[in-house]
């Protein structure tokens, strides 16, 4: 909205109070007074006739009818500022500002050094990232994308496959010398597991026996939404876990887990993947941050619709 594009209208600001989350970010992006902005968003309601936001003193939220015209709306100001774009020859650097969230433990390993890297090949592009292990509605939430390990839900969004992780199976040596070592996955019913709650089903290990696959219904005493305390949980002797190897690998480097069941070939790979709302009309900067990411996971690119 700044950078050689038309004139502020109403329409842009609304959209900026609901991708920035609050009148005052909004207002410090496009470098006008908080209440500038407030006055903007409730003329664009008077005209249409219609309340967008709801506004209270903690939050913002939409409205169904701001729902439906921010999706809207986002659409035709980023098809307007293409347009202009190609009109003009396009920008001789690539520019834009990026909302991105992605799995917590994967941000903290992965992305940081990625982002720096990007920033310096991409200096007048800008990212906001968000680390945050809930699966959040990314429109609503006004993200660009998101980054997904795992299964994938149904949904209108463009999955974009990055990569995939092997799962590793997992103990301390304390907790084996207490409980003894599973041989078989079945074993694992006799056994304290620690459980990633944001799966579907968490309690269900998959393994491969012969060549089929083999669920085996785990049980435990805790549970989090994060790898990371699972991993930390382990390691103090709690129970065992099946990570991915990005969280486990260091634990087992240094011998305070060690890899269970190895011959029934862990659980499926996890696989990760960019969601964002709409193939037609990409962002340029988030095309680029999507190839940087893609080829920083070293793994052929294909894409489907979820």
């Amino acid at each position: 909205m700044k950078n050689q594009q038309l004139s502020l209208d109403d329409r842009q600001v609304f959209v900026a109070v609901v991708r920035h989350g609050s009148f005052t970010a909004a207002a410090r992006d496009l470098e006008l007074t908080t209440a500038a902005v407030s006055r903007r968003v409730k003329a664009l309601e008077n005209r249409l006739g219609v309340r967008l936001l709801n506004r209270t003193t903690r939050r913002l939220s939409l409205t169904d009818a701001g729902q439906q015209y921010y999706e809207d709306m986002s659409r035709l100001l980023l098809e307007l500022q293409q347009t202009e774009e190609r009109i003009a020859g396009l920008a001789s650097e690539p520019a834009g500002f990026l909302r991105i969230t992605a799995p917590l433990s994967f941000g903290m390993r992965y992305l940081g050094e990625l982002i720096a890297s990007f920033h310096l090949r991409y200096p007048a592009i800008r990212i906001e990232l968000t680390l945050d292990d809930t699966l959040q509605d990314i429109v609503s939430s006004g993200f660009d994308a998101a980054i997904r390990i795992g299964r994938l839900q149904d949904s209108a969004l463009v999955a974009r496959r990055l990569g995939a992780f092997r799962q590793l199976v997992c103990a301390s040596p304390e907790y084996l010398a207490r409980h003894g070592e599973p041989r078989i996955p079945q074993e694992l019913v006799d056994h304290e597991c620690l459980h990633y709650t944001n799966l579907e089903s968490p309690h269900d290990w998959l393994f491969e026996l012969d060549g089929k696959p083999l669920r085996v219904r785990t049980s435990g005493s805790f549970g989090a939404n994060n790898g990371d305390v699972l991993c930390d949980a382990a390691v103090h002797g709690m129970g065992i876990v099946c990570l991915p190897e990005f969280i486990a690998d260091r634990y087992l480097d240094d011998g305070r887990l060690v890899t269970l069941l190895g011959d029934y070939a862990d659980k499926a790979p996890l696989e990760m993947f960019a969601l964002y709302p709409t193939r037609s009309f990409m962002p340029a900067a988030l095309k680029l941050f999507l190839q940087a990411l893609s080829e920083s996971c070293s793994s052929p690119e294909s894409s489907a619709q979820t």
